[in-house]
């Protein structure tokens, strides 16, 4: 009959614990459905955001279509064309620079002494014979340059010297005047003009004279001013440098809906970068982004899934890191249009080291820089610079518990950014009268960083209930309303309290838990006996004790339900879920030995199951360590004698009785950690029952009035 029973037993226990694994792996697989579908969102919102800002007023049209919609630039766009036209007319407008080549004069002078030397030498040999003169000298200047026929050759060297020297010095006289200057090839044609008239003035030569002069003049007369052409075309280029480009602003209406895009708008808008030539460059360019943002969003994601499983695993803390970063994405568009240096990101790295983990607020701070760096063009510099920013908040952020703190971080950010800013400007030779207004806001980044974490932090508080050090701080005050009615009507249990956080607190932080937590769950630990409080040993005044008229079973159940009555008391002042975890556990399924040995006197066969706490089994640090400090600081205090010895023997005994009762099972802690617990328990409980001098009985009847009246007198 009892092994039938027995293997009933076991077999319900095993389907209860069937059960619990499947409702876990059903909460589990909801959890992670919640969060996957926030990855999936927030990943198109960041798609779109910067599918906006980095392909909005790209438009898909061809030469000839009709402009569906009015067409703004986005960007300023350069009409090159237009430039260039521009500066061809400035460049046709610039007078050449000119030089005159005086060797052209002296050939053109030579020519014609030459001429005139071997007129002279030819008339001078044949003077005897005038007709074989003639044709000696018009056979050897037949192929003169002149243009003189053979009949007016003949005819000049029958002229007599006088008439010939006259026409020479006629000649080179006009010929140099004319060149003096320079002449160029238009300049010429107008010159010869003008001395044609000029010789037909002249009253001392003849028509033969005059037209054999003007031939010998226009035979030698040639161009001799020309173009400089390297001082011409560096002044040219210091006239096209004044020329500015043809920009079309942005935020300009650059075609109207209804226009026909014509060939010339198409290259203008092309070689803006605000056309595509085809439906499928548009396609690839969207899926370029898209690949890069799943390649960044994976790399992400994989660390939380190998590092931060915890996130993973919950859609609150997951919610809170996602919110953050797309509340910061999206914002930074605004402040960037203000100033490169006034983006808030170190308030990202803040928030979500405060409300999740340090470490976190490195990797998806980097994330964010990435994304907003494409988002808004920042430059190599600033990049960097925001990057130190996420470094030195994260080495701040670390023990922090006070908001005051954070403006603390927000002066050293801004302290990082104006140096930054600083050293940019010297390696890039800035004028100093741009920097003043960059170097205000490097240094605003940072209080506006301190300012807008603090300001945001209480609303992620209240919508995401998230436990952060300052509200733990601020549920560490006597004057909460537990704690208050905790201190009135459960003064023994308050104390008791206030030890095991003691207690709790040093242990926590010596082990590397959340010390903070530990000791607030201290504080709230107990107040379940509120219910009964004088059902409780430290409540009662006197000597009457009201279990003493009770069963033990009816006594273990007041005892026990002091647990799920806190717990409602927890949730009912909407006390955090951390909070809640750890003081639902720090009594796990431990046994209740003292009505369990009552009941065992009476009754042996007695159901231990009856007598254990509901759990359940701690599996947090957090919640490990109060139920050991619990556990101590009540033991401790039934010590007639508390000795180093007696308590380290005690301490001992409590932790070998809890690993006893597998109650540390589900918790991730190691012996030596328990050793390090010990430790601390023994530190703090030998500052409390240190030993004490044993000051001597003096009867104060035996010291007369006068003793007290003299040494009164004295110090009159």
């Amino acid at each position: 009959m009892a092994q039938n029973k027995n293997s009933n037993k076991k077999t319900k226990n095993k389907k209860n614990s069937q059960n619990r694994k499947f409702l876990h792996l059903k909460v589990r697989n909801k959890e992670l459905l919640i969060n996957f579908s926030m990855m999936f969102f927030s990943l198109l919102i960041v798609f779109f955001t910067l599918n906006n800002a980095n392909f909005y007023g790209i438009y898909n049209y061809q030469p000839g279509n009709t402009i569906q919609e009015d067409i703004y630039l986005q960007n300023d766009i350069v009409d090159i064309a237009a430039t260039d036209a521009l500066k061809q007319q400035k460049a046709a407008e610039v007078e050449p620079i000119m030089y005159v080549d005086f060797s052209k004069q002296v050939e053109s002078k030579k020519s014609l002494n030459e001429f005139f030397t071997r007129l002279s030498e030819i008339k001078s040999d044949y003077s005897e014979d005038i007709e074989l003169m003639k044709k000696i000298y018009a056979g050897i200047e037949r192929k003169n340059i002149y243009n003189i026929t053979s009949e007016e050759l003949m005819t000049l060297i029958t002229l007599n010297n006088e008439k010939l020297s006259l026409l020479q010095n006629y000649a080179t006289d006009i010929t140099v005047e004319n060149m003096s200057s320079g002449l160029t090839e238009i300049e010429k044609i107008e010159a010869v003009s003008t001395i044609q008239n000029y010789i037909e003035a002249q009253s001392d030569i003849s028509d033969f004279d005059k037209g054999i002069l003007l031939k010998l003049i226009s035979g030698v007369l040639v161009e001799n001013k020309f173009v400089d052409q390297v001082k011409t075309t560096q002044k040219i280029d210091t006239e096209l440098a004044k020329i500015e480009d043809v920009v079309y602003k942005s935020g300009t209406l650059f075609l109207a809906k209804g226009t026909i895009l014509s060939d010339a708008n198409y290259n203008l808008l092309k070689s803006g970068g605000v056309i595509v030539e085809s439906t499928w460059d548009s396609v690839t360019m969207k899926l370029g982004l898209i690949l890069m943002l799943v390649m960044l969003w994976g790399i992400l994601h994989m660390y939380l899934s190998f590092f931060e499983k915890d996130i993973m695993a919950s859609p609150k803390k997951y919610g809170i890191l996602i919110s953050l970063f797309l509340t910061f994405f999206l914002s930074a568009g605004f402040f960037y249009d203000i100033s490169p240096y006034l983006i808030p990101l170190p308030a990202f790295s803040i928030l979500a080291s405060i409300m999740i983990t340090p470490t976190i607020a490195i990797y998806f701070g980097i994330g964010l820089l990435i994304l907003i760096s494409m988002q808004t063009g920042l430059s190599a510099y600033t990049l960097i610079a925001y990057l130190l920013t996420i470094l030195i908040t994260r080495a701040l952020v670390k023990n922090i518990k006070q908001r005051s703190q954070v403006v603390g971080i927000g002066l050293y950010v801004s302290l990082v950014l104006v140096v930054f800013t600083l050293t940019q400007g010297i390696i890039n030779k800035t004028e100093i009268s741009n920097l003043p207004l960059s170097i205000l806001f490097a240094a605003s980044n940072g209080v506006l960083s301190a300012i807008l974490s603090i300001g945001i932090m209480p609303f992620f508080e209240s919508f995401f209930d998230v436990l952060t050090p300052f509200k733990l701080l601020e549920l560490s005050n006597p004057n909460r309303p537990l704690l208050k009615r905790l201190l009135i009507e459960a003064p023994g249990t308050y104390h008791h309290s206030i030890l095991v956080g003691n207690l709790a607190e040093t242990a926590a932080h010596d082990v590397g838990a959340n010390s903070l937590l530990t000791r607030v769950s201290s504080f709230y630990h107990d107040v379940g006996k509120l219910e009964r409080p004088y059902y409780y040993k430290e409540n009662q005044v006197g000597h009457e004790n009201p279990h003493d008229k009770l069963p033990p079973q009816v006594s273990a159940n007041f005892i026990k339900n002091h647990m799920s009555y806190g717990v409602d008391l927890l949730q009912k002042n909407k006390l955090p879920k951390e909070i809640i975890d750890v003081v639902k556990a720090h009594h796990g399924t431990s046994l209740i030995k003292y009505f369990y040995h009552r009941e065992q006197l009476n009754n042996p066969e007695v159901d231990i199951a009856r007598f254990l706490y509901s759990g359940p089994k701690p599996d947090s640090k957090e919640s490990v360590i109060l139920m050991l400090a619990d556990s101590v600081e009540a033991a401790v205090r039934s010590l007639e004698e508390p000795t180093q010895e007696s308590i380290t023997n005690l301490i001992d005994k409590i932790i070998a009785q809890k690993i006893s009762e597998n109650q540390f099972s589900n918790a991730n802690l190691t012996f030596r950690e328990l050793e390090i617990i010990k430790n601390s328990f023994l530190n703090v409980l030998s500052g409390i029952f240190h030993e004490r001098i044993a000051y001597p009985e003096i009867n104060m009847n035996q010291i007369s009035k006068n003793a007290f009246d003299q040494t009164e007198q004295k110090e009159k």
